[in-house]
């Protein structure tokens, strides 16, 4: 093949390289599969960013075969400008969600370690607090209700305190995850704390940020806590499927087949599996049931009798029951609450959109107590649940 123009074919070569690697690179980031599905104006950034990708290839392959002064340069202009645009993209995602965040002093649980549990007076083998989005950094979340919540977990000693994700409302931003380290350090020095991230820890390339407040070297994305007949598996998902990868549904089948029966289980995620929700007409769809997520996780979770699954992602309290499997929605810990639910899930059973809370459970042999608190620690509503 005879090269028409050495310098430009090699500046089109150069460029086409850098920025498919990069535009792969930045396709695989974690989150950003499902970010795609519900967030138009990101799926519609991700797509013009792919066209950017591709120009330097287009031009350098007509450049190669064609030699005219104009293509020439625009297969220059456009190799430069995209190389750059994407080199610039990568360092920044690269920087910005790794600056330093301390979280010394975190009261953290280990996913090394066992699942906490302490008999309680009253009988119960253990007793937990369940929340979720909490959004530091949003100016639509209510920083009181927030701080109330993590100080009335702290002062009831329970054995452990499980926040399900969208802890920073723009995860890559270490500013806004080093305030929620922050306020869990300052208001929950008593409790032993495990974090989850969820959808918007993900933005933009958040992970590494929120690794850095609230996880250890070596822990995982997907993993089992167990104490005695308790056990509490914890899942990646955080929009929907598009992260419940086929290796995961694997590993999630083998660690229900390895629990006896008539022990409890407890499933947890950010991505709710069935709820009620309002309509986003910018993703043009309900946030409610999750066709995919439920087709694929409710047979799994009825063939193995799984007590409840626990979420956030939705911002309100919500039970529901499907098939003698029970779920709960607690994504009210300070997030925006919705409104204008149009949509009624068929499970639903109760439903609180107007106040922000957390979920109070007490394990016994036979049966989970679940009680709802208002931040002030009003009962809102109590549920009891015979596990299987």
């Amino acid at each position: 093949m005879e090269i028409k123009n050495k310098k430009t074919f090699y500046l089109g070569l150069i460029a086409s390289i850098i920025c498919t690697i990069i535009f792969i690179w930045f396709s695989v980031r974690p989150g950003l599969m499902g970010t795609l599905h519900w967030h138009v104006g990101i799926k519609c950034a991700y797509i013009s960013l792919c066209v950017i990708a591709a120009l330097p290839v287009i031009f350098w392959l007509l450049s190669t075969f064609i030699d005219k002064k104009a293509l020439n340069i625009l297969s220059r202009v456009f190799s430069i400008f995209s190389m750059s645009l994407w080199v610039i993209a990568y360092v920044a995602l690269m920087i910005l969600p790794r600056l330093k965040i301390d979280n010394s002093g975190l009261n953290l649980l280990s996913q090394k370690d066992p699942l906490p549990a302490t008999k309680t007076s009253d009988g119960a083998l253990a007793h937990y607090a369940f929340a979720s989005d909490p959004h530091w950094g949003s100016s639509n979340s209510n920083e009181e209700a927030r701080t109330k919540i993590l100080q009335q977990v702290d002062s009831r000693n329970y054995d452990a305190f499980f926040c399900l994700g969208d802890i920073s409302e723009v995860g890559m931003i270490t500013s806004i995850m080093q305030s929620a380290v922050n306020d869990f350090r300052d208001n929950v020095k008593n409790t032993k704390t495990l974090v989850i991230p969820g959808n918007h820890d993900f933005i933009v390339n958040g992970y590494p940020a929120f690794k850095q407040a609230f996880m250890n070297k070596g822990d995982k994305d997907y993993f089992r806590l167990d104490n005695g007949t308790i056990h509490m598996i914890f899942m990646f998902m955080k929009w929907d499927d598009a992260e419940f990868s086929k290796t995961q549904e694997k590993w999630l089948i083998k660690q229900l087949e390895e629990i006896p029966q008539e022990d409890t289980v407890i499933l947890l995620s950010h991505c709710y599996i069935t709820g009620s929700g309002y309509w986003d007409a910018t993703a043009n769809r309900y946030w409610g049931d999750i066709p995919g997520v439920m087709k694929r996780l409710c047979p799994i979770l009825e063939k193995y009798n799984v007590d409840l699954h626990l979420s956030g992602h939705n911002h309100f309290f919500e039970f529901l029951e499907k098939d003698d499997v029970d779920y709960a929605i607690i994504g009210a810990m300070g997030g925006k609450l919705d409104k204008d639910l149009v949509y009624q899930s068929p499970y639903s059973k109760w439903l609180d959109n107007k106040n922000f809370g957390w979920l109070d459970m007490k394990v016994f042999a036979g049966y989970l107590e679940l009680t709802v608190f208002k931040y002030d620690g009003t009962v809102l509503t109590t549920k009891t649940i015979t596990t299987k």
